[in-house]
C-alpha cells in the first residue's frame, strides 16, 4: 500500500457579506469557486456582525451566475438576529463511520450566490467555509 499527503486537499474560506437594497437573484453578490476544481463543503457558518435595518431574509447557495440558491442558508431572517451570533448553515451527519448525508457540492464553474427577500441594507456578516477538493 502507498499513502501520500495531498497538500491541496482541504481549504478554508471566509467571505464578507454587506447588505444592499437589491432583491434580484444574487443581488447581494456572488463568488466563483476559487479552487478551479469541484469541492465539497463540509462546514459552513454565518457570523452576523450587524442586523439589517429592515425585515429581510437571506438565502445563500451554489448556483450559476445570477441565480438564487439556498442550499447553504435558506431564507433566514437577518433583521432581528443577535449581533455576534454564529449560525451553522447546514448540519451534515457527523457521527463515526457514517456517510455525510447533506454535504454541499460546489462545482468549479459555479458561484455561491447571496439573495435578499427585501432590502438587506445594514446587514454585515461573514460566511466561513471548510471544504475538500474533489481532484
Amino acid at each position: 500500500m502507498t499513502i501520500a499527503i495531498d497538500p491541496v486537499g482541504r481549504g478554508f474560506l471566509t467571505l464578507d457579506i454587506t447588505g444592499v437594497a437589491s432583491v434580484a437573484a444574487a443581488g447581494i453578490g456572488q463568488f466563483l469557486n476559487p479552487e478551479g476544481v469541484d469541492v465539497t463543503i463540509l462546514r459552513a457558518y454565518l457570523i452576523c456582525t450587524t442586523a439589517s435595518t429592515g425585515s429581510a431574509n437571506l438565502s445563500m447557495g451554489i448556483a450559476a451566475t445570477g441565480v438564487s440558491a439556498s442550499d447553504l442558508w435558506s431564507a433566514g431572517a437577518i433583521n432581528g438576529i443577535t449581533e455576534g451570533a454564529v449560525f451553522n448553515c447546514f448540519a451534515p451527519q457527523a457521527t463515526a463511520e457514517t456517510e455525510l448525508t447533506d454535504p454541499v457540492d460546489w462545482d468549479s464553474d459555479k458561484y455561491i450566490t447571496f439573495t435578499g427577500s427585501a432590502t438587506t441594507v445594514g446587514f454585515t456578516g461573514k460566511l466561513c467555509l471548510e471544504y475538500i477538493r474533489q481532484s
